[in-house]
């Protein structure tokens, strides 16, 4: 009796379909992330620093803190060079430390002056227009 031959023969498969897949996901992943709001830091220690400085005091949780974030970003580039934007993150040790410290819960809304005095703090909604207004009462602007 004569031996079939059983083996398959070998298929040579291209890497390219791979590699461009993961060249599109990286470059989805790029995009989505350059579309993220820049500038807020998430360094603390910057209150009482010599320059005046308005806090978020957010929480991924909760929408209003997500709008404010917002907000806080609709107005940045008016104010960028005369305050600091800093947002405390109660999800990370750093800004859950700080909002302990200063018995502040999320979505507070804090002004401080350069000095580091908390001159107000503000839990209720902002519109663009209503945090230009405490931001030019505050700090005379």
């Amino acid at each position: 009796m004569q031996k079939q031959n059983t083996k398959q023969p070998v298929v040579k498969r291209s890497n390219w379909p791979k590699f461009v897949t993961l060249a599109l996901i990286l470059t989805i992943v790029l995009f989505a992330v350059s579309l993220l709001p820049r500038g807020f830091s998430g360094d603390t220690s910057l209150v009482g620093k010599g320059t005046r400085v308005l806090l978020l005091v957010h929480d991924d949780n909760i929408l209003q803190s997500g709008e404010t974030m917002a907000v806080m970003n609709e107005i940045r580039d008016e104010y960028a060079e005369r305050l600091t934007f800093i947002v405390a993150d109660i999800n990370i040790p750093e800004g859950k430390t700080f909002a302990d410290r200063h018995g502040l819960m999320p979505t507070a809304l804090v002004f401080f002056s350069a000095s580091g005095s908390r001159l107000q703090t503000l839990y209720t909604p902002q519109t663009a227009e209503s945090l230009r207004l405490e931001l030019n009462k505050l700090f005379q602007y």
